[in-house]
């Protein structure tokens, strides 16, 4: 069969429809069948594809405009069969265009950043992924917490760490997750991806409120991932080292167009790295 080439190849818009065919993609590239994190994205919008002409996917990516004017990349995948004939850059450049962000950011694999970089990504963060199962500590903090979720409180903590307003992301996050806790300085959402239970997005103004909302959300011996942004890492990535996880090499958080607004310090863990 005679290969895609890139410049002739028609790139499409996704939806809910081609759930199926991203999980397959998933898997050919040895990653996990993430069925409510892809079907969370394909809800949202912004899925760009490459039909295979052998059946399902050549290759995927997402640009979800996840406040006004700011998109979040996410899940740049491409079927090994078709790796190195240029799809990935394919489908970069028909989301940017798209999209029309004026801040696009991502968390970039080292696999990826030669070509993020050549698009004129540039490198402000990192993030650190923290996975274990979870062991609560012997001295857990008293600061008070809510945990029916005070959805008011929640959204205005994130506007005040992100610089814009989320809510229709954090409307759809919140349809999947399991607890949502807050207290007067952030607000943590847990949810359950496989077999993990997920923490993020986790806003807090300082260290005693982050570690106060993630013992009160995270079950006591449970699987557990955070994703720990680059200042919350020495000291939040070692609490969590201290609770049983471990940590992962670090990724790089890359931004092309204006600077990520907001008070980023509190966003100690986003949602997911596909979106921020």
């Amino acid at each position: 069969m005679p290969g895609i080439v890139a410049k002739e190849v028609l790139v499409r818009q996704l939806g809910v429809g081609d759930l199926a065919a991203c999980l397959d993609l998933a898997a050919d590239r040895g990653w996990p069948r993430e069925d409510v994190k892809w079907r969370l994205l394909l809800e949202l919008g912004g899925g760009y594809g490459i039909d295979d002409p052998r059946g399902g996917l050549a290759g995927t990516v997402f640009l979800t405009e996840v406040a006004s004017g700011i998109g979040a990349v996410g899940m740049l995948l491409v079927a090994r069969r078709h790796g190195g004939r240029g799809l990935g850059g394919r489908l970069m450049e028909a989301a940017l265009s798209a999209a029309g962000c004026a801040t696009v950011f991502l968390y970039a694999t080292e696999a990826g950043k030669p070509l993020y970089t050549k698009l004129g990504f540039r490198v402000v963060d990192e993030v650190v992924s923290h996975t274990g199962v979870f062991t609560r500590g012997s001295s857990v903090s008293d600061l008070p917490v809510d945990e029916t979720g005070d959805l008011s409180a929640l959204a205005s903590l994130d506007r005040r760490a992100f610089g814009a307003d989320r809510s229709v992301l954090l409307r759809s996050v919140l349809g999947i997750a399991d607890r949502v806790v807050v207290a007067e300085g952030g607000y943590v959402i847990a949810w359950r991806n496989l077999d993990l239970v997920q923490a993020g997005p986790l806003v807090a103004d300082s260290m005693r409120t982050a570690t106060a909302l993630l013992d009160a959300v995270l079950p006591e011996g449970s699987s557990t991932r955070v994703d720990v942004c680059g200042g919350a890492v020495a000291e939040l990535g070692a609490w969590l080292v201290g609770r049983g996880l471990t940590a992962k090499p670090p990724l790089p958080l890359m931004v092309l167009g204006e600077d990520l607004p907001g008070q980023r310090a509190m966003l100690q863990s986003p949602f997911a790295q596909a979106l921020g």
